[in-house]
């Protein structure tokens, strides 16, 4: 470009200085460079508009299984969940609370007539249909108002609304749900209506991802191997986790260098680069060669001195500070080889001392279960085992025992396991015991949701649960090997059936819990094997899965 200005300028009879046209086209380059990194960003923000979309998609169909255990709409429980965040509160436990209040409503003969008779507020329209879960927490909040702290704690428990209390009891939480009815209006109204086609689609993505992640670890095991893309990829993240940041700060450093907006835009359009030199030679991210490019750029300063020859007998020469960069350089080399020296390696904390450990840990008993039988040893309260292993056993068997008599669920193996005529916070209970296993098993598992425990994972996920609930936030860390994981599968393979169990304990399930499946292809260099190895597996999750997640 500064090639043609020049030619047409030259033309016009003007005489154009070839050190300023250099500098000029330099200029051009570099701002060229930078609009290219400019467009970049544009494509990295399609990407994060592909990433919103997907999120959604997961997000309603999330919805979606919600609504379909506690009988709402997908907009009424995304207006609630929306309103508690808004003013703070943890829209997961409100949202467990919900499900708690709509299965009191479902299993509870005359619970509505009695939530009627408690509060005043009726739950059910004129039709005899349940209303929006939004319109019932507005009537609740309003007589809380009216009934005082004390009185709406106590109902809001019997409900089975503890959770969500203290976040609906916010001054302004009426007002955002509100505002958000109004403004979501339409919209809200039409993902409502396509929650079941964005529930089908999320389901086919699901699948989607699941044949080619298949096909990428048929394919790519070998080409990994063969090509060693392990260690490009090594060597990339490690230059990438090295230089990022310092880009990073070269951004921020143009910025707190720079006076005012214009001069900002001229220095990143073309300074940018010294800026990015001084900060990697800052980290230590250059090479020796880079360095020492670095310095005596540095240490050159230009002077004027007297020339007779020169056409106004001044010329500029190069001044280069030859002591100033080889004392730095000897400074930059000795920090970057102390840097590069391995640190000790760090302490690792020792395990608690047992006699400062909780009650359940101290008696190798992780469930807290009482003894069977006044022969089996005993703090007095709870039962002691001689092991760990013992103890975590004797848990797995009564969960399993549980389920073999027929409690499938959370909520009914935990009113059992820990009922409110104990002293027990049930409702909290469940309520933890669920979280817990939706991070664990990473899916979405409910009070009600139908939980296999012949399964080992799903049944360690459990007692890991149950484990934290009785003992404190990563207890269960004390039952982890190979010696523990034996008696988890020895307790899912139990046929005992628990004696206590009756018709009332048992609680109707709803849907089930889906636990990712990790397949293993053997013979990864052979494609026939691989093929057939596919094919098998593929067969296989067809008739697990064949009929999960349909509307």
């Amino acid at each position: 470009m500064s090639s043609v200005l020049a030619g047409f300028l030259v033309r016009l009879g003007f005489v154009v200085d070839k050190d300023e046209q250099a500098k000029f086209q330099a200029s051009i380059d570099y701002a060229g460079k930078r609009m290219k990194e400019i467009a970049m960003r544009g494509a990295a923000m399609g990407t994060a508009f592909s990433a919103a979309f997907a999120k959604s998609t997961q997000e309603t169909n999330r919805f979606y299984n919600i609504t379909n255990q506690i009988g709402g709409s997908v907009r009424g429980l995304n207006n609630v969940a929306s309103a508690v965040a808004k003013v703070g509160g943890n829209v997961d436990e409100a949202t467990n609370s919900l499900k708690t209040f709509a299965n009191k409503l479902t299993f509870i003969p005359g619970m509505a007539d009695y939530t009627k008779n408690l509060t005043g507020v009726d739950v059910r329209d004129k039709t005899g249909k349940l209303r929006e879960y939004s319109d019932i927490l507005l009537d609740l909040i309003e007589r809380w108002k009216k009934t005082g702290d004390a009185v709406g704690r106590v109902e809001a428990s019997f409900l089975g609304l503890d959770g969500a209390y203290a976040s609906l009891m916010k001054k302004d939480f009426p007002a955002e749900l509100k505002k958000t009815n109004e403004q979501q209006g339409e919209l809200a109204d039409m993902v409502d209506k396509s929650a079941d086609s964005v529930h089908r689609l999320s389901n086919e993505f699901s699948r989607t991802w699941e044949i080619i992640s298949m096909g990428s670890q048929a394919a790519f095991g070998t080409l990994s191997d063969s090509l060693g893309l392990d260690k490009v990829a090594e060597k990339f993240n490690k230059t990438l986790s090295q230089e990022l940041p310092a880009w990073i700060q070269t951004e921020k450093n143009i910025w707190d260098q720079s006076h005012g907006v214009g001069d900002y835009l001229k220095n990143f359009f073309f300074k940018a680069d010294e800026f990015q030199d001084a900060e990697r030679y800052k980290r230590h991210l250059m090479d020796d060669e880079q360095v020492q490019k670095f310095l005596r750029k540095k240490y050159t300063k230009q002077k004027s001195v007297l020339d007779d020859e020169a056409e106004e007998g001044v010329s500029i020469v190069d001044d280069f500070d030859k002591k100033g960069f080889e004392e730095e350089l000897a400074r930059y080399r000795a920090a970057k080889k102390a840097a590069a020296q391995p640190a000790k390696p760090a302490q690792a904390e020792p395990p608690p001392v047992p006699g400062k450990m909780s009650r359940g840990l101290r008696n190798n008993n992780p469930g807290n279960m009482r003894p069977v039988s006044r022969n089996q040893p005993n703090d007095g309260a709870f039962a002691i085992y001689r092991t760990p292993e013992e103890g975590w056993g004797a848990l797995g068997r009564q969960l399993k025992g549980y389920a073999n008599a027929g409690l499938d669920n959370v909520a009914s193996i935990i009113s059992k396991y820990a009922p409110a005529a104990d002293h027990n916070e049930t409702g909290p209970y469940i309520q933890s015991v669920t979280a817990n296993m939706s991070r664990r098993l990473g899916s979405d598992v409910g009070a009600l949701t139908r939980l296999d425990l012949s399964d080992p994972r799903v049944l360690k996920a459990l007692m890991q649960s149950i484990t934290e609930h009785e003992n404190f936030r990563g207890a269960s860390q004390y039952f982890e090997g190979a010696s523990f994981d034996k008696e988890v599968l020895a307790a899912a393979q139990s046929q005992w059936r628990s004696k206590v169990v009756n018709e009332r304990d048992k609680i109707p399930s709803w849907g089930s819990v889906v636990v990712n499946q990790n397949i293993t292809i053997n013979g990864a260099d052979n494609p026939r094997a691989v093929g057939q190895a596919v094919a098998h597996e593929t067969l296989l999750a067809q008739n697990r899965y064949g009929q999960r997640n349909l509307s």
